[in-house]
């Protein structure tokens, strides 16, 4: 194993340093650096300090060591942009964040969340639609309704959300990510995502990924993921409970109601009602220019983006039942003792 090599290269990407950059620092080679971080040179204690002091970490960071779990990436959405070491740090930044997140559970007696999570057969995008329904139905809100606090219900049906830091925008190009991992339900994005609409959409269309059983090869997963985010957001039953079964134009303010009340985009809803056929092609486009003409390409008044607070919780627990010290709350949340004391850090 690689613990301490696999902690100095992680370490060093956190800190937007090439191998060149990082010696000059360390005055050694690039190769060097390199060497230690491949395992092929073991760092003794002056190493590590010298690695920690160029670094600016504490030397115990780079000791610890999780069990990193086996990971996919299947359903890992991203633009072609994201790759090379960016990309690479990211997995390994992803597989760290699960790996904490699988020791707290454990460390809380949590363990059984696989057998919540059905699945829906889909061999077409009607049966996506009806497997939104019978989602609904599972988690017990209306079709009528808009779907609230999304995130914490996801979190009660055993689901983990992890929300990756956005090291210095490296990870721009990063869209999502589901898996089960250890039996465990989990979808991973970025926590700088400012639009909520946009954030919730991403959230539901990762949850498509871990409840839709596609079976056939001809139906694009990922067009099947939209769908099912979509119609979880805005049931066919409420869209025309609110805008009627056909339009010949509607008004932008009544799009900005919706909006509002369901937490979802301009553009996601008009692209809903097209596709419910309440709208046609050219009222589709004549809406889109005048969304474009209104509120440009970015909305300023965004839905609000939810956050979660279950990992913390959890920590917190188990400081305060004495099963972990406080010095391991603070390394598993990445705080220091101030701010794990300071009420503020929950906001």
């Amino acid at each position: 194993m690689n613990e301490i090599g696999n902690n100095l290269k992680r370490i060093r990407l956190l800190k937007n340093l090439s191998l060149k950059e990082a010696g000059n620092l360390l005055n050694m080679s690039a190769t060097a650096v390199s060497k230690y971080e491949k395992g092929e040179i073991i760092p003794d204690s002056k190493k590590l300090i010298l690695f920690a002091n160029a670094y600016k970490v504490k030397a115990i960071d780079l000791l610890k060591i999780y069990n990193k779990p086996q990971m996919k990436f299947t359903s890992f959405r991203k633009k072609k942009r994201l790759k090379g070491q960016n990309l690479e740090l990211l997995e390994e930044l992803i597989q760290n964040e699960v790996s904490k997140y699988l020791e707290v559970l454990d460390l809380n007696n949590i363990n059984n969340t696989s057998k919540i999570i059905k699945t829906y057969s889909c061999n077409n995008l009607k049966d996506v639609e009806n497997a939104a329904i019978k989602f609904r139905d599972f988690i017990e809100i209306s079709n009528k309704q808009p779907l609230t606090d999304l995130i914490n219900i996801l979190e009660n049906l055993g689901i983990v959300i992890i929300q990756i830091k956005n090291v210095y925008n490296k990870f721009k190009d990063f869209d999502g990510l589901s898996e089960i991992v250890n039996n465990i339900p989990i979808i991973v994005l970025l926590d700088d995502i400012k639009d909520g609409a946009r954030q919730r959409f991403t959230i539901l269309h990762e949850l498509g990924h871990l409840v839709l059983d596609i079976t056939n090869k001809n139906l694009d997963e990922e067009n099947a993921c939209n769908r099912f985010a979509s119609a979880l957001l805005m049931p066919r039953e409420a869209i025309i409970n609110e805008f009627g079964s056909s339009r010949n134009y509607i008004n932008f303010y009544e799009l900005t109601a919706f909006k509002n009340e369901y937490k979802v985009s301009y553009q996601a809803i008009i692209y809903r009602l097209k596709d419910l056929n309440i709208i046609s092609e050219y009222l589709y486009k004549k809406l889109s220019i005048i969304i474009s003409q209104r509120i440009g390409k970015t909305d300023p008044n965004p839905i609000k983006p939810e956050k979660s607070y279950q990992f913390m919780k959890l920590v917190y627990k188990l400081e305060a039942n004495e099963i972990i010290s406080i010095s391991k709350a603070c390394d598993l949340l990445e705080v220091t003792l101030d701010e794990y004391n300071n009420k503020n850090y929950y906001n």
